[in-house]
């Protein structure tokens, strides 16, 4: 088996609606994996999912703020993601990228050189 994000995230949250059916879905897998019976598979991009949602707690607010303000999409989330966490951690993000200069203020950046 291999579950997805929602999956995951149901099965964790005990107030979830579908806590029950994913939390049992998963032991079930887990212990017939362990009896050599089944399989148990949890991809990278499940995995970062699933810690996106299930840790960020504080900074979603400011993402989507972020994201609908300045009207991103594709990688540019991934940038968005980065800058908010910079911001929400006090801290200061040194990059390549020029396109963090449209989401930090210049005290939270720093645009390296990029060599010849």
């Amino acid at each position: 088996m291999m579950p997805d994000v929602n999956v995951l995230v149901a099965a964790f949250r005990a107030d979830h609606a579908q806590h029950e059916v994913a939390h049992a879905e998963l032991a079930g897998a887990r212990q017939d994996r362990s009896q050599g019976s089944g399989s148990l598979t949890l991809l990278p991009m499940v995995l970062t999912g699933f810690l996106r949602l299930g840790t960020c707690g504080d900074q979603w607010p400011l993402l989507r703020d972020k994201l609908l303000s300045l009207g991103l999409k594709g990688n540019m989330v991934t940038d968005a993601w980065i800058a908010t966490t910079v911001e929400a951690c006090a801290e200061h993000v040194a990059t390549f990228d020029r396109d963090f200069a449209r989401l930090l203020p210049a005290r939270d950046l720093t645009l390296l050189s990029l060599k010849s």
